[in-house]
């Protein structure tokens, strides 16, 4: 073997170590926060449906950290107590203390099945919500009010850091109402939930690991040619 190589192996062999774990550091820093308080499929909260409670919620405070971007959130359902479909919108509000406060984000109608035991998951494609501030995740029928006769049990998720607990309104068709009359609530055992936090998106921060990786590759071709 040349002895050139020799001694030209262990040093980029230690400067590209050096480089992997500056750049390991640098993508931990963006892991993902999640809520997730479901252990198990577990009766509890019920009926929640037409014509019975209109809107089931569960509190929650988004992280204390960067990492306050929600890309999605699940509600784990229950048994049915009336067989039949219902038809429901999912949404995102922030909590005045005992109502919802500005509407942030509704998806439906969602045509849920009622067969027992499934989670629900919405795709935000990444809501920006403030940092360590509360909010309220509901599903309600009260906008499809009279469209389904399906009734179910929600399922009971252990009490977490960043769960808040859970909130029920009974508007019936009024949607208006959940932002103009107080709510029951906060209650226990919390509502079995998830939700999927990731940063928000940094140029900056990619632009510098874009150039931690030219950098790197740059120490390596002087080093090799």
């Amino acid at each position: 073997m040349n002895p050139h190589n020799r001694t030209l192996i262990p040093r980029i062999g230690g400067r590209l170590a050096v480089l992997v774990a500056v750049l390991l550091f640098a993508v931990s820093g963006l892991a993902d926060t999640i809520y997730n308080n479901f252990t198990g499929y577990s009766d509890y909260w019920y009926p929640y449906g037409n014509p019975n409670t209109a809107t089931y919620g569960e509190l929650f405070t988004s992280p204390n950290n960067a990492d306050h971007n929600l890309v999605s959130f699940s509600f784990y359902m229950g048994t049915p107590t009336t067989s039949g479909n219902i038809i429901t919108g999912a949404y995102i509000a922030t909590w005045t203390g005992s109502m919802a406060g500005t509407l942030l984000y509704s998806a439906g109608p969602i045509n849920y099945d009622n067969l027992g035991n499934e989670q629900i998951t919405i795709n935000t494609g990444g809501l920006a919500l403030s940092q360590n501030t509360n909010y309220v995740m509901f599903l309600s029928v009260s906008q499809f009010y009279g469209q389904s006769a399906g009734e179910t049990h929600v399922s009971q998720g252990t009490s977490i850091t960043g769960l808040n607990g859970f909130a029920y309104n009974n508007n019936g068709g009024n949607f208006g109402a959940l932002f103009t009359t107080p709510w029951s609530g906060p209650l226990t055992p919390n509502w079995a939930v998830n939700l999927h936090f990731v940063p928000e998106p940094g140029a900056g921060s990619l632009i510098l690991l874009g150039m931690g990786l030219l950098g790197g590759i740059g120490v390596l071709r002087r080093k090799l040619f």
